[in-house]
């Protein structure tokens, strides 16, 4: 193992790892039950349906779009985000602020009834970000970023085959909080980010429904130059009484071969999710404790699996009403991760490593919520109530989010969110890096001693509205 390591490009990875947790952790949150309790299993039918309209390819419909007078929509969404991160040290002015703003939008066009184009732009601004301001290690931010979200042309075969050529959001997997069978995803999803983020995966998507079944076949185009290194991933869905269930798979160059099962059943008063994975991890890396310390890191020793992997999530939710007006939802849910780390001494070195993934960190999580939609004369508020736990490391977030509509079209979110247990845990990452003695050829400088203090609370306030 090298014992000399650069240190200056360590140490902006170990930042940028804790940015990753602290910055994912606290996202804005949509309190309702679809975004909460999942929604539809494919792309498709979740969150672009709500939001634009049904897709061509909607599972189980093999009727054609209904044209608008109008061929062409154009809108979007106006995220306005403020948060403040308060951490376990340091005086009230060094806490943490940020303004992560969005703006999406969107042109939608359907110049017949069985064709549609769509393509969606994300523009990010945040006004606390100084592009001026130097970083840690000479790092710099920007303070505005423009990504493309999505961008494709949906038509048919025959009313019988429908085709997705171009960018398009995805989704895979029954399970609420932890998917292991989102396969298809560069990116995991943020338990906690009721607000999907993610952008569009490229590809060329095939899907056969019959019925109550839904056949997709997929080509991953994302980064793929030659002939021999596009992706290829596959689900099939079926529905029977008060279950459904589901086979997806994926390969390809440069991808982990893995296959999934899920399933969603109602069981009497209670709903049913669950999701297994089984992914080709023979070129894995593990680690295990040598008792190496290297400039206040833990240093393991590293080995591969050399096996494949299985990953396990299962929950249970429970709707009631406790009068005759209102309606609550609790769920629980547990994942199993044996590929997570159970030292949470290692979690610098993943980072360091590039293997460091937020709320996939650990072996063992637990989550519960709790929704509680318009109470009373409530009609236009929610509240949500949420607790994840990586039981590995004893690491805990609890947080509670707060909607409100106004005027019709703009909505009001607030949420309080704490970090609790253990310092250094996976929820409350910190790091203490002493001074550095001059290196050669590394740091010729040496370093001063600085810390990444432990976040305690995060507050965010959020505007949005539709355009």
């Amino acid at each position: 193992m090298t014992t000399t390591l650069q240190l200056k490009t360590t140490w902006v990875a170990l930042a940028l790892g804790l940015g990753a947790v602290l910055g994912g952790a606290a996202q804005a949150a949509d309190p309702d039950e679809d975004a909460i309790f999942g929604g539809e299993d494919e792309g498709d039918a979740g969150e672009e349906d709500a939001i634009f309209g049904d897709a061509p390819e909607r599972p189980g419909s093999l009727g054609e779009i209904v044209v608008p007078e109008d061929p062409l929509a154009i809108g979007g969404q106006l995220y306005l985000r403020f948060m403040s991160t308060v951490s376990d040290r340091g005086g009230p002015g060094e806490q943490r602020l940020a303004m992560p703003n969005l703006l999406d939008l969107y042109l939608d066009a359907r110049p017949e009834g069985r064709v549609r184009g769509f393509v969606s732009g994300r523009l990010g601004f945040d006004p606390t970000v100084d592009p001026e301001r130097v970083e840690l290690f000479g790092q710099s931010r920007e303070s505005i970023s423009l990504v493309l979200d999505q961008m494709w042309i949906k038509t048919d075969i025959a009313r019988a085959v429908f085709l997705t050529i171009g960018q398009e959001r995805i989704k895979w997997g029954a399970s609420r909080l932890w998917n292991p069978n989102d396969f298809v995803n560069q990116r995991r999803r943020d338990p906690l980010a009721l607000f999907d983020e993610r952008t569009g995966v490229p590809m060329l998507k095939v899907h056969v429904p019959h019925e109550t079944l839904n056949f997709y076949l997929i080509g991953l185009l994302g980064e793929a130059s030659r002939l021999d290194e596009p992706g290829v991933a596959f689900r099939f869905e079926a529905a029977f009484a008060a279950t459904e269930i589901a086979l997806s798979g994926i390969a390809g160059k440069g991808r982990k071969t893995a296959f999934g099962f899920d399933i969603s059943s109602a069981l009497g008063e209670l709903d049913f999710t669950a999701e297994v994975s089984l992914s080709d991890e023979r070129d894995t890396l593990e680690y295990f404790d040598e008792g190496v310390e290297l400039e206040g890191i833990a240093v393991p020793g590293s080995r591969k699996v050399d096996a494949w992997q299985p990953r396990v999530s299962a929950g249970l939710q429970y709707a009631f009403k406790p009068n005759d007006d209102d309606v609550m939802y609790l769920g629980i849910e547990y994942f199993w991760n044996p590929l997570g780390e159970d030292d949470h001494r290692f979690y610098p070195w993943r980072i360091v490593q590039g293997d460091f993934e937020p709320f996939y960190l650990g072996q063992h999580y637990l989550g519960f919520t709790w929704v509680v939609p318009q109470p009373g004369c409530w009609d236009d508020s929610s509240f949500t109530l949420s607790a994840l736990g990586n039981l590995s490391d004893t690491s805990f977030i609890t947080r509670l989010d707060f909607s409100q509509t106004l005027h019709t079209k703009l909505r009001l979110e607030a949420y309080a969110q704490a970090h609790y247990g253990t310092r250094g845990g996976e929820f409350r990452f910190a790091l203490d890096v002493p001074e550095l003695p001059p290196i050669p050829e590394v740091l010729p400088d040496g370093s001063e001693a600085f810390s990444l203090p432990a976040p305690a609370v995060v507050l965010g306030l959020n505007l949005r509205i539709s355009i």
